[in-house]
């Protein structure tokens, strides 16, 4: 009998070693969960202050963009020059301030060119004529115009 005491003994310490263990482990796992969450500033604030520094593209300019993509990208960028212009401050630069005269370059910019010292400077500057897209309205030419004002606004602020 004695001998079962002193196995009962024994078992009664590792049991009390084990759940001291558990109870460290237990512990160091909810300091280290509380001392993040103090630190947490939490998705609104970092979403916010992302947001803070971006442009909200209009219903238009996002138009926009989806047409950018679709029609000019290929060999345009809105800040860097490619086999093309880059197109931020395109309205600054040429004839493009007034819109009549943008439609009528991106319609036929061949013909447009004939008559123009700035486009025909382009093409000997990058070696090709754009495109020509007859297809384009004028609402659709003013949504990537607006995007591309939209991007140059973004980079401002950013």
């Amino acid at each position: 009998m004695l001998y079962l005491y002193g196995v009962n003994k024994q078992i009664g310490y590792i049991t009390s070693a084990h759940l001291i263990l558990l109870s460290v482990a237990a512990s160091y796992f909810f300091i280290s969960k509380i001392s993040s969450v103090s630190n947490y500033q939490g998705p609104e604030i970092a979403y916010n202050a992302s947001v803070k520094n971006t442009v909200v593209l209009s219903e238009k300019a996002a138009k926009g963009k989806t047409l950018f993509i679709s029609n000019c990208a290929v060999c345009h960028d809105v800040f860097k020059d490619r086999s093309a212009p880059a197109l931020a401050g395109f309205e600054t630069r040429g004839p493009w301030a007034d819109r009549k005269e943008l439609y009528k370059w991106v319609r036929n910019p061949a013909g447009f060119m004939e008559n123009d010292p700035y486009t025909k400077g382009l093409k000997e500057k990058f070696g090709q004529i754009m495109s020509p897209f007859p297809n384009l309205t004028d609402g659709e030419i003013d949504a990537i115009a607006d995007y591309i004002s939209a991007e140059e606004k973004q980079k401002t602020i950013s």
